[in-house]
C-alpha cells in the first residue's frame, strides 16, 4: 500500500510539473504575441508616415518573432505593390490566406493586384470573397463593379456602383461609373443625371463631360453635347477624343466649318488617331473638296488597313472623283469588313 502511493506521489508531482511547464509555454507564447503585435504597430505607424522601407523591417521583425502572424504580411504585401513588385505581394498575401482564411483584406488586396493584371475574372472572384468575410467597403464594391463592367455585364455592375455610392454618398468615381453602365444599358437620362452627380462631387473628372455629351447626343442635345465637350477641352486642352466628338456633334448639325477645325486639331495633337482622319475625309466630302477628303481617308486606312468605313467613305470620294473601279474596290473591300451599306452601292459596280 506504501508502494502504491508513493507511485501516486510521484505521479501528481509529474503532472504538476507538466502543467506549470505547460503554463510557462502559454505565458512565453502569449509575450511573444504582444511583442510581435507592438512591433507591427509600429510598423503601421510608419507606413501612414510614407516611411516605407523601416516600416517593412519592422513586419519582417514582428514576423521573425512570429511566423504566424498574419496581418505583417499584408502590410508588407501593400509596401511591395507600392514597389511594383507584385510577385512577391501575391507570395505575402498568400501566405496571409494560408494563416487566416476569413482574412477580407487579403483578399481585397490580391483581386486589385489581379485587376492591375487585366485577370478580370479572377479579380472578381477575389472581390467577391473580400466582401462576403467582411471587407465590404465602398472601394470593394466600386472595384467588383469595374470588373463587371469590363466583362460587359453592365446590370451587375450598375448594382454594385449604387452599393458603393450607398456606403459613401459622395463618392465621385462611382457615379461616373454608374453613368457609364446606365448609358450602355441605353437609359441616357438617367446617365446624365449621374454624371453631374459626379462632376458636383468632383469636377476635375473630365471624362464625364465627355460621356455626358455623349449621351446628349442620344438624347438628340447636340447644342448641351457641345457644351459638354467644350468643357472637357476647356479642362484639358489635349483631350483629343472630346475635341474629336464635338466635331462629331459640329458635323451632325451640319456646322462643318467647326467640325473640320475640331478634327484638324485632334491630328495635331495626335497623328495616329485614325477616327479623325476618316471624319475629316467626309466632313470634305460635304464640302465637296473630294481631293483632300480622298487624301485624308487614304491616311486613315494607312492607320488601320482593317478600317471599313474609311475603305467606305473613300469609295465617295473616288467616286465623286470620277475614279469609278477604285470606287468599287473600296466599297468591295467595306463589304468583306462588314460594312452592309457597301452592298448596294456593288450594284453600280456590275
Amino acid at each position: 500500500m506504501k508502494k502504491t502511493f508513493i507511485t501516486l506521489l510521484v505521479l501528481l508531482t509529474s503532472l504538476t510539473m507538466f502543467s506549470q511547464s505547460q503554463a510557462s509555454l502559454e505565458e512565453e507564447i502569449k509575450e511573444l504575441r504582444k511583442k510581435a503585435k507592438l512591433i507591427y504597430n509600429e510598423g503601421v505607424r510608419l507606413a501612414i508616415d510614407e516611411k516605407y522601407t523601416e516600416a517593412h523591417l519592422k513586419f519582417d521583425e514582428a514576423l521573425y518573432i512570429l511566423p504566424e502572424f498574419d496581418l505583417p504580411y499584408l502590410e508588407r504585401a501593400k509596401i511591395k505593390i507600392l514597389n511594383q513588385e507584385f510577385d512577391l505581394a501575391m507570395n505575402d498575401v498568400a501566405k496571409a490566406i494560408e494563416i487566416n482564411e476569413e482574412l477580407g483584406e487579403a483578399f481585397y488586396i490580391r483581386a486589385y493586384m489581379k485587376l492591375l493584371m487585366k485577370d478580370y475574372q479572377s479579380a472578381l472572384t477575389d472581390f467577391t470573397h473580400a466582401i462576403q468575410k467582411g471587407h465590404s467597403k465602398s472601394e470593394a464594391y466600386y472595384y467588383r463593379g469595374l470588373m463587371y463592367f469590363e466583362m460587359n455585364d453592365y446590370n451587375s455592375a450598375l448594382i454594385d456602383f449604387t452599393l458603393a455610392i450607398d456606403k459613401n454618398y459622395d463618392f465621385a468615381y462611382a457615379y461616373n461609373e454608374r453613368a457609364s453602365s446606365k448609358r450602355m444599358l441605353g437609359d441616357y437620362h438617367g446617365a446624365i443625371h449621374d454624371y453631374k452627380q459626379a462632376l458636383a462631387y468632383d469636377s476635375t473628372i473630365v471624362i464625364a463631360y465627355d460621356n455626358m455629351g455623349s449621351c446628349k447626343i442620344k438624347t438628340g442635345d447636340f447644342q448641351g453635347a457641345i457644351e459638354d465637350y467644350t468643357k472637357a477641352v476647356q479642362k484639358d486642352p489635349e483631350y483629343f477624343i472630346a475635341l474629336n466628338n464635338r466635331g462629331v456633334a459640329y458635323y451632325q448639325m451640319g456646322d462643318f466649318e467647326a467640325a473640320l477645325k475640331d478634327f484638324t486639331r485632334v491630328v495635331e495633337i495626335n497623328k495616329e488617331y485614325a477616327p479623325a482622319y476618316n471624319n475629316m475625309g467626309i466632313t470634305k466630302i460635304k464640302m465637296e473638296n473630294y481631293l483632300g477628303a480622298e487624301k485624308d481617308l487614304d491616311m486613315a486606312i494607312e492607320l488601320n488597313t482593317e478600317y471599313g468605313e474609311a475603305y467606305m467613305n473613300r469609295g465617295y470620294a473616288k467616286e465623286f472623283l470620277g475614279k469609278f473601279p477604285g470606287a468599287c474596290a473600296d466599297w468591295k473591300k467595306a463589304l468583306e469588313l462588314g460594312i452592309e451599306e457597301a452592298e448596294k452601292y456593288m450594284t453600280e459596280c456590275e
